[in-house]
């Protein structure tokens, strides 16, 4: 045999080395359980002394020590394999044995149950509310303990930190945030703004579940989300059960009033002055103001919109967004130090939008507690927030600034116009140098002239070099910025395209009809929109100028030839998040299936704000924004004269919503809007119709209804919380 070289020797001590690695992590705690039980190898005897060590393998018993623990974890794996054969039912439901994850009747017992259906592939959507409902228990547990914990320790009265954190993607990936940090004081309101899918919620959530931020044990936090999931307990339960629930020092107190007055009535000692005597349960309960409980919830329930029908109805027979009504509602009543509230204003009406701004900014119950929103409507935040926290998700970066958010706006658009002039400026400079240095012996061949050109190349790649650093930056700062969108027109139509003409409308059992002797025409140059309290009938009245619905009074006409388009709050809902956007108006609009077609379907989705690289992007890849211009760009595609645009904002972060805002005014046709966003309904509406009190009437402007809700609001009494 010939001598092994160098090479393989080495070779062969580090496959040795390898194998000793794997042996060594697979039997350390094989080998610590037989030291401690006395090995079954001979001890070997030294002076009298028994010692007990392990005997070193050669290099072939440590082969076959590998070789045996690999043939045992196959074996293990079949034994597994065949046991859960074993425990499944046979097809037949009669005199068959069940396994252990089955009971005597066959049925799946829990544990396996949740077994099952992890094995089976979980959607989106039901991820989501797993989530959400794990979110909630843990967070009540937390509010619980908090609660407990300050009675001991007292209150928490200092300033709420975040040391450096990193927030990683739920979805996988990079991380939403790098190096981030913020202080959030009390007695202040916080607006957390930035593009969709940049982290908003997700940091929202980080900081209701305690995961980022130094939050002491003794700090109550209530978070409100934008999907709410309710137990099976609280689905039986009433709005105003929901909100009397969340205050939960009282449901403590009251907890060890009722177990010390049923331990009395056993006959067992209990503590008399805890119960009855100074600062007992019974005055504690009395400073609550638990009398008068019931009330203040339904006072509550009542300012956010909430009849004396709906409040009376369980949980479980209301809508998703009446549901997250009651959540903002119990969270309000719980008066938690930290408020945090993601997009409370998408099921509201104005009226009630304008109440919670009232609520959070002027109820004393606020002035020392900490308040963190994340909103679309900007007239909401610049009432309530005076403190701004800006998530870039193109730096990875949360900036935190004092003033309200339209002050952080123009400070903003301040700086893009600074730094891109700066840009623009040093990229001449790099253009004009590199002129210079390129044009070589032009200005003399001396070495002075030789010298000077060189010396203006390094300047040109010292600049180049900045330019490229500051990239970021310059992208951070531009991703604020929204591409125009263009909707296309059927353009003019001469006289009415709908006429309502002393129309009426009830539903089949209803004791009386929503509306009636509604009387409104509609042209290619209108522009209303419909005011009024959910329920009072503004989307039915929707539904009757589409067609959707009949009038039970009255007569409706609609011009044949028009073309009415609708967009509601679900329009991005309708892509199939495989398809790209390309595909998917191919999917609508077929044509002849040439390539002059699918150039004019590209040329319509670049109007529309969807560039040529997002074309071939499937959906689940685009941004909230991105997938709601590819269903704006099939809506406009058919060259409507009429847009119907029902809550459209509600999915949109507030660049998006300024950019479809210059879009609908410069739309070519009528328009008919339902929206509760007062930015978006101030820069779009011209007529104001009014859905109340059984009728339809038309209002003098937008800012005289506005102005008329605020009066009203001045004779609602505040409802102070006992703290």
């Amino acid at each position: 045999m010939a001598p092994k070289g160098k090479k393989d020797m080495r070779k062969e001590r580090e496959a040795e080395r390898a194998m000793s690695r794997d042996l060594e992590d697979e039997s350390q705690s094989a080998s610590l359980a037989r030291l401690a039980a006395g090995l079954s190898m001979k001890p070997a005897i030294d002076n009298g002394v028994e010692q007990l060590v392990e005997k070193k393998l050669t290099k072939e018993e440590k082969k076959e020590l590998a070789a045996q623990k690999k043939a045992e974890r196959e074996a293990k794996k079949a034994a597994a394999a065949a046991e859960s054969a074993a425990c499944a039912p046979e097809a037949d439901g009669e005199g068959v044995e069940y396994g252990d994850n089955y009971d005597a009747e066959g049925a799946k017992k829990p544990a396996a149950k949740a077994k099952a259906a992890k094995a089976k592939p979980e959607t989106k959507a039901e991820r989501v509310l797993r989530e959400q409902a794990e979110l909630d228990i843990e967070l009540e547990l937390a509010r619980v303990n908090a609660v407990k914990c300050r009675n001991l320790e007292g209150a928490y009265l200092g300033q709420i930190e975040a040391p450096t954190f990193s927030l990683s993607n739920p979805g996988g990936g990079p991380d939403l945030l790098e190096r981030a940090g913020y202080t959030l004081q009390r007695g202040r309101s916080y607006g957390l703004v930035g593009r969709n899918g940049c982290g908003k919620s997700t940091l929202l959530k980080a900081m209701a579940s305690r995961r980022v931020g130094c939050i002491p044990p003794n700090v109550t936090v209530h978070y409100v989300s934008q999907e709410v999931s309710l137990t099976e307990q609280t689905l039986a339960m009433t709005p105003t059960d929901v909100v009397i629930n969340a205050d939960v020092e009282r449901r403590l107190l009251l907890e060890e009033r009722d177990a010390l007055i049923a331990a009395e009535a056993r006959g067992e000692a209990i503590d008399g002055e805890r119960l009855q005597g100074p600062d007992g349960v019974l005055e504690q309960l009395q400073n609550l103001d638990s009398e008068t409980v019931g009330t203040r919830a339904t006072a509550l329930l009542a300012n956010l919109g909430f009849s004396e029908e709906m409040r009376a109805r369980p949980m479980g027979a209301l809508s998703g967004g009446w549901r997250v009504r009651t959540m903002l509602a119990a969270a309000i009543f719980g008066k938690p130090d930290m408020l945090l509230l993601d997009e409370p204003t998408n099921h509201l009406s104005i009226g009630a939008v304008l109440w919670l701004a009232r609520e959070l900014k002027t109820n004393p119950t606020w002035e020392d507690r900490i308040i963190v929103v994340v909103s679309h409507d900007r007239f909401f935040l610049d009432e309530v927030c005076g403190d701004v926290l800006h998530v870039s998700g193109v730096a990875k970066r949360l900036t935190q600034s004092h003033g309200s958010y339209s002050t952080w706006a123009k400070r903003r658009a301040e700086q893009q116009k600074a730094f891109a002039r700066t840009v623009e400026l040093r990229r001449a400079e790099i253009a004009e140098l590199k002129e210079y240095a390129g044009h070589g012996f032009k200005y003399g061949g001396s070495s002075a002239s030789i010298n000077k050109m060189k010396m203006k190349e390094k300047q040109a790649e010292k600049l180049e070099e900045e330019d490229a650093e500051q990239a970021e930056e310059l992208a951070a700062l531009q991703e604020d910025v929204e591409l125009p969108l263009t909707l296309k027109s059927g353009g003019a139509v001469d006289g009415f395209v709908i006429q309502l003409m002393g129309v009426g409308f009830g539903y089949p059992g209803s004791s009386a009809p929503l509306f009636r002797g509604a009387e409104l025409s509609i042209d290619t140059t209108s522009r209303i929109v419909l005011l009024g309290e959910n329920g009072n009938g503004k989307s039915t009245l929707v539904k009757l100028m589409t067609g959707a619905l009949e009038p039970t009074e009255g007569e409706i006409r609609r011009k044949s030839s028009a073309r009415i388009a609708i967009v509601n709050q679900h329009h991005a809902d309708q892509l199939d998040l495989q398809m790209t956007p390309l595909e998917f108006m191919k999917s609508r609009f077929p044509g002849d299936g040439t390539d002059a077609h699918s150039l004019l379907l590209r040329s319509h989705l670049d109007r529309m704000g969807v560039p040529t690289i997002k074309q071939g992007v499937p959906a689940y890849g685009l941004s909230g924004g991105q997938r709601s211009r590819v269903a704006l760009a099939a809506v406009s595609y058919v060259e409507p004269h009429i847009l119907v645009l029902d809550e459209p904002t509600n999915n949109l972060d507030l660049e998006s919503v300024a950019a479809l805002a210059d879009c609908v005014e410069r739309f070519e046709g009528g328009v008919i809007l339902v929206s509760h966003d007062q930015y978006f309904v101030g820069r779009v509406a011209k007529e104001v119709w009014v859905v109340a009190g059984g009728a339809v009437k038309k209002a003098e402007s937008f800012d005289k209804y506005r102005a008329m809700q605020l009066r009203k609001l001045d004779k609602v009494p505040q409802i102070v919380s006992i703290s």
